[in-house]
């Protein structure tokens, strides 16, 4: 049996049969496998072959300017009711911070009244680790949209003590998925994508930085990443946008 555990992971990493995410999780499984056989007695060695196989890499998915901006005209029309109006006030506030500044839904989650500065357009964002990283709406239709909300936020009839900057009906904080919820009603409602993720958003974000010529450096700090690997991610999405535009309308287009 230890033979042919040992055999089927020397084939796991060589054989080409598989994706590399569908070998690590049959990897995983047997390492899982092994050490129950392994504390049974079942198995006499001690040590299984240390096989390597490579995580697969993917792109990240972005949405276009004539997608994104579907999203905003939808978003920004008026509705007739008072609480549909503070609502959509609220709504369009917090897709504008997805597209403008590329957050997470968490980190739009977890925005308390105080870590925005009206008069600058700065945000203090508390990412992942509870690290803190200084954002600025530097657009001044951005801050309009932020002031139209702000100036509704008592509508919901938050108690003296609530400190969250995006609220839900009852005045509470709001949450991921209700956040989740805003992207989805307006994807939908604008005929987009419908596998696509307010995380897409952020993708997009990044990914329009780095074409406009923004430094990689700059990115990681804007988007908040501890690795400056996890966002070169960006550079291959750039890459290949340049190939695919090069192809078809290059002077040698194929």
């Amino acid at each position: 049996m230890e033979n042919g555990i040992c055999h089927y992971l020397i084939y796991l990493e060589q054989t080409n049969d598989y994706r590399p995410n569908s070998k690590l999780r049959k990897l995983v499984t047997l390492k899982m496998f092994y050490s129950f056989l392994h504390k049974e007695n079942v198995c006499k060695i001690n040590q299984i072959p240390n096989v390597k196989i490579r995580k697969e890499k993917r792109l990240p998915k972005t949405l276009n300017h004539s997608e994104i901006k579907k999203i905003l005209r939808v978003a920004s029309s008026i509705p007739t009711t008072e609480k549909k109006i503070r609502d959509q006030l609220r709504n369009f506030a917090i897709l504008n911070l997805l597209i403008s500044l590329g957050l997470r839904i968490c980190e739009i989650r977890n925005l308390n009244i105080q870590d925005y500065n009206p008069k600058d357009g700065e945000i203090i964002i508390f990412g992942k680790n509870n690290k803190e990283r200084i954002l600025f709406l530097t657009n001044t239709e951005d801050r309009d949209i932020m002031k139209n909300y702000l100036n509704s936020r008592n509508n919901y009839s938050p108690s003296s003590k609530e400190a969250a900057l995006f609220l839900n009906k009852y005045g509470k904080r709001f949450s991921i998925y209700g956040i989740e919820n805003i992207y989805f009603k307006y994807r939908d409602a604008a005929n987009i994508k419908s596998d696509s993720t307010p995380h897409h958003l952020r993708h997009s974000f990044a990914t329009e930085l780095l074409n406009n010529g923004a430094d990689i450096r700059d990115i990681q700090e804007l988007l908040g990443h501890s690795s400056i690997t996890t966002t070169e991610i960006y550079v291959e999405v750039s890459s290949a946008r340049k190939k695919k535009v090069l192809s078809k309308f290059g002077v040698k287009k194929y």
